[in-house]
């Protein structure tokens, strides 16, 4: 009986740890590498450590990828996306960020329509420090959109993730792929 005890003390302190900790702020990891699991990030995670099969972090670092969900561009008919970065945990102050908007077709494939670069973007967002991507719509009819944003930290090696949003906007572009 008292092994009994024990344990369910065990998992109502387990239970409380994980219901009392806000999924947000989870920034140190409740458990070690060891007794890990595989499960869901948390809602709006960017960035993060990437490890080998082993548990040592991978050569070079990780910023955070800014992405918006594709939407009708508030300067005329036509779909726009922006991408941004924040340093994450990488030193360099500027990077090359890539916006590309992509439409769905019934076929099954995603083609890019519109394409933003800034290579010597510094970090932070907002209206200055992003990139955007946008192209005129031909007609208004609902559409499916993706907006992938690929950040690459010059003169540093990072983890080269892509992000991406997808969206149903306004806008249907009929036109040649880009």
């Amino acid at each position: 009986m008292r092994k009994s005890k024990v344990v369910f003390a065990g998992f109502a302190a387990a239970a409380f740890v994980l219901t009392a900790t806000p999924m947000w702020a989870a920034a140190t990891p409740v458990v070690s590498y060891e007794h890990a699991v595989p499960g869901l990030a948390p809602a709006g995670a960017t960035g993060g450590v990437y490890t080998d099969e082993t548990g040592n972090a991978l050569i070079g670092c990780t910023p955070e990828t800014g992405v918006d969900n594709p939407h009708r561009s508030s300067t005329g008919v036509a779909v726009s996306g922006h991408g941004w970065w924040n340093k994450g945990n990488c030193t360099g102050d500027t990077a090359t960020v890539q916006t590309c908007l992509y439409e769905y077709y019934t076929d099954g494939t995603w083609r890019r329509k519109a394409c933003g670069e800034n290579g010597n973007l510094k970090p932070g967002g907002g209206s200055v420090s992003r990139v955007p991507a946008r192209r005129d719509c031909d007609t208004t009819e609902m559409t499916s959109w993706r907006n992938h944003v690929d950040v690459d930290v010059n003169w540093e090696v990072d983890s080269g993730e892509v992000r991406y949003r997808q969206a149903d906007v306004a806008c249907r572009v009929n036109g040649p792929d880009q």
